[in-house]
C-alpha cells in the first residue's frame, strides 16, 4: 500500500478503530445500573474505592461469592470513573489484535495495507462472532469476567507462541516473572477455559523440549497457568457462587445427569454459535481462490493458516466439552470458542486474500456490521440509561417499608445486544429491596404467558352465593389460574370456572361472579377504577373482545370491535400500560383508529361511567 491511496487508506483505518473505541466508550458509559452493580454496590456497602476497601472486596469475593480474577476488575469498572470505558475499548481492540498474533504468528505492520485490511475484519465481525456478545460486552460485570478476561488469555497464548517460535533467548527473570503473573491470571480466568489452556500451555512446553530446546518461559506460563487454575477451582468461593449448585453433583455425575442428548445438545449449540464465522471462512477461501495469484503463490502459508484454524476449532470444542460438568449454561460459555475461530479466520484472510479487490467485500461487510453495531446500541443503551436513571430517582424517594413497582425497561428480555431488565428476576426484586429498606419490589412488565400480558396482573373473581359461602374453604374446587392474552380464552377459562363452582357447592345458587383485573403494585393510570375481564350474572355471560388490523404500510390500527360492542356506546380507550389512557371515540363511531406511541403492552378498554372491560391485550414496538 504505497502512495496517496495508500496513506487515505491508512488514515481510514485508524478512523474506523477511533469510531469503534469511541462507540464503545460511550455504549459502557450508558449503561443502565443493573445486574452486578446491585451485588458490587451491597457487598462493597455502596463506599468509594480506596487500596484497603478493593482488597477486602477481592478477598470477600474469593472466599464467599465469586474466586474469578474478573471479580475485582469488576470493582474497579463500577467504582472508578473511566475505568470500565477506557478498559472494555481496549478489551475490544486486545481481543482483535490478539487473534491477528495468534492467527498468523506474527505482529501486523501499520504499513502492510493487508494486515489492515485483515484487523478491520476482525473488528467488524467480532460483533457477531460470538453469541450475544454485545450484551455482555456493555455489562460491566460480564465484560471483565468474560470479554477482559478472554483478551488476557489471548495474550498468554500469544506470548507462548511468539516464544516459541521463535530463536532460543537469554534467561530473563522479568520475562519469567511476566509470563507467570499472566499465567495465574489467565487461569483464573473461568472453569471452562482453564483446562484447554493448560492442556496446550503443556503441549506447547514439551514439543518445544523434545525438539531439544528447553525453554523455562513456556514451562513457567504452563505452571502459572495449572497454579492459577488450582487457585480458581479449589477457591472457597465456589460454593457460594453457584448457590449449591456445584455441590449437588461431582463433574462426573454432572456430565451423566445430563446425559448424552444433553452434552451432544452443548455441541450442537457450537455449531450455530460457529454459523457465521464458518459462512465466512468458506467465502474467504473461495475467494481466495479466484484471485490467481495468491493461489499460485504461498501455498505453505495458505496451509499453515488452515492447520491453525483446525487447531482453534478443536481448542474450542475441548473448551465447549468442559461445559458438560457445568451446572450453568449459556451464550457466554461459547465466547472463547469464538474468539479463537475468530483467529484463525482472520489466519484464512491473510492467507487466502491478496489483492484488494479480495479483500473488499469483507472490509465492506465489517464496517456495515460496525455500523449495525451503533445504529443497534447507541439509541437502545441511550433509553435504558435514562429509564435506569428514573428507576434509581424512584427508589430513593420510595419511603422505607414500601412497596415499590418498577416499571418495565423497553427491552425485558435478553437479546444479542442487552441482557434484559435485571428486575424481571425475583431474587434480584429481592436484594433492591434489602438494598432500599422496602417491604417488596414488584415488576410490571409485557409477558405473553402472564395474564392479560402484564407481570403483576391478577384476575379476581367477586362473587355472591346464597346461602353464602368461601371458594376458598371448599376442598373439592380446583380452579385453574387464569393465564395469556387471549380475552376469548380467558371467557372460556371462566365459565368452566363457574361450572366448576355449582359442581362443587352443589346447594348454593350462584347469583353472580365478576372477573376483576387488579394490580399487584400501584396500579397505572386507567380510564376507571374497575377493569373487567367478564361477568356472569344469573347465567348471562358478559364480555367483549376486538381486534386490530394495521392500515397498510403505516403504523396506523383500525380497531375490530365484536357486534356486541356496537349495539351501545361505550368509550373506546386505548392504553399504553404505564402511560395515560388515551380515548379514540364511541364504539358506535364508524372506524376507529391510534397509533402505538411507545413500546409495550397494550390494552383496548371499553367503558361505561364508572367501570371497562379488557376487549384485547396486544403489544407494540416503536
Amino acid at each position: 500500500m504505497n502512495g496517496s491511496s495508500g496513506r487515505v487508506l491508512r488514515w481510514l483505518f485508524w478512523l474506523y478503530v477511533a469510531i469503534t473505541v469511541i462507540h464503545i466508550a460511550f455504549v459502557v458509559n450508558h449503561e443502565p445500573f443493573a445486574f452486578d452493580a446491585w451485588n458490587v454496590a451491597s457487598d462493597s456497602g455502596a463506599k468509594p474505592a480506596t487500596v484497603s476497601r478493593f482488597l477486602g472486596f477481592w478477598h470477600q469475593q474469593y472466599t464467599e461469592s465469586n474466586p474469578r480474577i474478573g471479580q475485582p476488575l469488576a470493582y474497579l469498572a463500577y467504582k472508578i470513573a473511566g475505568f470500565a470505558e477506557i478498559g472494555t475499548s481496549l478489551a475490544f481492540l486486545a481481543v482483535v489484535l490478539g487473534g491477528f498474533v495468534l492467527g498468523t504468528g506474527r505482529y501486523p505492520s501499520v504499513r502492510r495495507g493487508r494486515d489492515l485490511a485483515v484487523l478491520a475484519i476482525g473488528i467488524g465481525f467480532l460483533w457477531f462472532a460470538s453469541p450475544s456478545l454485545p450484551s455482555y460486552l456493555f455489562c460491566r460485570a460480564y465484560a471483565t469476567n468474560y470479554v477482559w478476561v478472554a483478551a488476557i488469555q489471548l495474550w498468554f497464548f500469544v506470548a507462548l507462541r511468539m516464544r516459541a517460535s521463535r530463536a532460543p533467548a537469554p534467561f530473563s527473570p522479568i520475562k519469567l516473572a511476566g509470563v507467570a503473573v499472566l499465567g495465574v491470571a489467565a487461569g483464573m480466568g473461568n472453569e471452562h477455559v482453564g483446562p484447554t489452556i493448560i492442556l496446550f500451555s503443556f503441549a506447547l512446553a514439551i514439543w518445544t523440549n523434545r525438539r531439544g530446546r528447553r525453554d523455562w518461559f513456556l514451562w513457567a506460563g504452563a505452571f502459572a497457568v495449572l497454579a492459577g487454575y488450582a487457585l480458581l477451582f479449589f477457591a472457597p468461593g465456589q460454593g457460594h457462587r453457584y448457590q449449591g449448585l456445584s455441590e449437588r453433583y461431582t463433574v462426573v455425575q454432572q456430565i451423566l445427569v445430563r446425559g448424552v442428548s444433553g452434552n451432544l445438545g452443548i455441541l450442537q449449540l457450537l455449531l450455530f454459535a460457529a454459523a457465521p464465522l464458518m459462512i465466512l471462512a468458506v467465502a474467504i477461501i473461495s475467494a481466495g481462490q479466484l484471485d490467481v495469484r495468491s493461489f499460485e503463490e504461498g501455498r505453505d502459508v495458505q496451509r499453515r493458516a488452515l492447520i491453525a484454524t483446525l487447531g482453534f476449532l478443536l481448542a474450542g470444542t475441548l473448551i465447549t466439552a468442559t461445559v458438560f460438568a457445568s451446572p450453568l449454561l449459556g451464550p457466554r460459555f461459547y465466547l472463547h470458542a469464538m474468539l479463537l475461530f475468530l483467529a484463525g479466520v482472520m489466519a484464512l484472510a491473510s492467507a487466502f486474500l491478496d489483492r484488494p479487490r479480495s479483500f473488499a467485500p469483507f472490509v465492506l461487510i465489517a464496517v456495515v456490521s460496525s455500523g449495525y453495531a451503533v445504529a443497534k446500541t447507541v439509541p437502545l443503551y441511550l433509553k435504558l440509561s435514562h429509564n435506569s436513571e428514573t428507576r434509581l430517582a424512584e427508589l430513593a424517594k420510595a419511603p422505607a417499608g414500601s412497596v415499590y413497582t418498577a416499571s418495565a425497561w423497553s427491552q425485558v428480555v435478553e437479546s444479542w445486544w442487552f441482557l434484559g431488565d435485571d428486575l424481571r428476576d425475583q431474587k434480584k426484586q429481592e436484594m433492591v429491596a434489602s438494598y432500599f429498606g422496602l417491604h417488596r419490589v414488584l415488576f410490571r412488565g409485557g409477558d405473553l404467558w402472564t395474564t392479560l400480558g402484564i407481570t403483576d396482573v391478577k384476575l379476581t373473581m367477586h362473587y355472591d352465593i346464597s346461602p353464602s359461602v368461601c371458594l376458598d374453604e371448599v376442598d373439592s374446587l380446583d380452579l385453574k389460574p387464569y393465564v395469556g392474552r387471549d380475552i376469548e380464552g380467558l371467557h372460556h377459562a371462566f365459565v368452566d370456572s363457574i361450572t366448576e363452582i355449582q359442581r362443587s357447592v352443589p346447594d348454593a345458587h350462584v347469583h353472580s361472579v365478576a372477573l376483576q383485573a387488579t394490580f399487584l403494585g400501584t396500579p397505572p393510570p386507567m380510564p376507571r377504577k374497575t377493569i373487567y375481564v367478564a361477568r356472569w350474572t344469573e347465567g348471562v355471560l358478559e364480555g367483549y373482545t376486538a381486534g386490530i388490523k394495521r392500515l397498510g404500510r403505516t403504523p396506523a390500527r383500525e380497531l375490530v370491535l365484536a357486534a356486541e360492542l356496537k349495539k351501545s356506546p361505550w368509550e373506546m380507550y386505548v392504553v399504553a400500560v404505564g402511560d395515560e389512557p388515551k380515548k379514540v371515540g364511541l364504539s358506535t363511531d364508524a372506524s376507529l383508529h391510534y397509533e402505538p406511541w411507545l413500546t409495550g403492552q397494550y390494552w383496548i378498554l371499553a367503558c361505561k361511567a364508572d367501570y371497562c372491560f379488557v376487549t384485547l391485550s396486544t403489544s407494540h414496538k416503536v
